[in-house]
């Protein structure tokens, strides 16, 4: 599980900073802590993992119930960057259908067919890899090493001088 984490926050950075850079038609690296992961995709991802035998066999549950759980899960990390790190990573309060401007409509369904994308295709992908051998493992070890170094960075920053995120 570790491994699928590392991977999947990497994946995560990769996805949300296109996704940032194509509407700022520039570069943006994304995320709350310095370097290429976003640890929510990789909770994300764990959480999707722990649903994968339910939902694997229907295009229709991916689709919604990952969509519903991986909303439910940005809505408890938005309130707990926000307590923890007093800053907001995204206001979704000018969008229709929005609660708190934690969650919107418009995103869940994104979070749908990322779901739907990850239970059906994505996933599977990496498990037919078979990346469990050692060199694999020690890189996305080292890789989670420095996630977790950057996490404890910011809050001792934060502890000391308050942070400057964005």
């Amino acid at each position: 599980m570790i491994i699928y984490f590392a991977i999947y926050c990497f994946l995560g950075y990769l996805l949300e900073s296109c996704y940032v850079s194509i509407l700022q038609r520039k570069w943006i690296s994304s995320g709350l802590l310095k370097g290429p992961f976003i640890p929510l995709y990789g909770l994300g991802a764990l959480l999707l993992i722990l649903l994968f035998p339910y939902l694997h066999t229907s295009y229709y549950l991916s689709f919604f119930v990952g969509g519903i759980a991986m909303t439910i899960l940005e809505y408890f990390a938005s309130v707990y960057i926000e307590k923890a790190f007093h800053t907001r990573c995204w206001d979704y309060s000018r969008h229709p259908c929005q609660l708190h401007g934690r969650i919107c409509l418009f995103y869940f369904i994104i979070w749908c067919f990322l779901s739907l994308l990850f239970i059906q295709y994505i996933h599977p992908f990496f498990m037919s890899l078979n990346i469990m051998n050692d060199s694999v493992s020690l890189i996305c070890l080292i890789y989670l090493g420095f996630i977790l170094k950057a996490f404890i960075d910011r809050l001792q920053f934060h502890k000391i001088n308050g942070l400057d995120i964005h």
